[in-house]
């Protein structure tokens, strides 16, 4: 028996005849086909013995908690991709507060800085342009908060920018507190 020249796509034609999904046209090409070559035809009844013999098998299901056991895996992936999602959104949120008010105290104590470094001798109105324009170095919020400051340095002064530093101190401690006090310690992230 000679082999087929055109076995691979006879062999595709057939794996689709035995799926039933050969259309017509294709089907009546391998009939064709099957009534000239032997090789193809001796392939052909070997697929038809096999797809008896699949036919009387019993079908074999899964074992007892087979499917059980895959939810539970997927349900302990899940959980711990969200673990790490949770551990990563309170890391990237504390740094965001731990940067803001490093920045916001940063500011203060500039302004400060630049404050005493004035002297005696230079008016308050100086030194509130000297504040609001470190301020405005900041970026565009700070730019748009030296005017806000600048006004309210003026009217205010020492007490109300004792009260911000007042504030981001409590921030800062309660920051601590929470990035401390939280289950597990500061050593676990909290979900461990």
């Amino acid at each position: 028996m000679q082999p087929c020249d055109q076995s691979e796509r006879f062999t595709r034609l057939m794996s689709l005849a035995q799926d039933g999904c050969l259309d017509a046209e294709g089907r009546r090409e391998l009939d064709r086909h099957l009534a000239v070559c032997p090789a193809c035809r001796a392939q052909w009844a070997a697929l038809e013995r096999l797809a008896v013999l699949f036919d009387a098998a019993d079908m074999v299901g899964p074992p007892l908690g087979f499917a059980r056991r895959v939810e539970r895996r997927l349900a302990e992936r899940t959980r711990r991709r969200q673990r790490w999602f949770q551990g990563l959104a309170v890391l990237t949120g504390s740094l965001s507060l731990a940067g803001a008010t490093a920045a916001v105290l940063a500011l203060i104590a500039l302004g400060f800085a630049a404050w005493n470094r004035m002297g005696g001798q230079v008016s308050v109105q100086q030194r509130v342009g000297a504040v609001s324009h470190i301020a405005a170095g900041v970026g565009l919020v700070g730019r748009g908060a030296s005017l806000f400051l600048g006004d309210l340095l003026l009217r205010y002064g020492p007490p109300l920018v004792f009260l911000v530093a007042l504030g981001l101190v409590v921030l800062a401690a309660t920051w601590l507190w929470l990035y401390i006090g939280r289950p597990g310690g500061h050593r676990h992230n909290g979900y461990a």
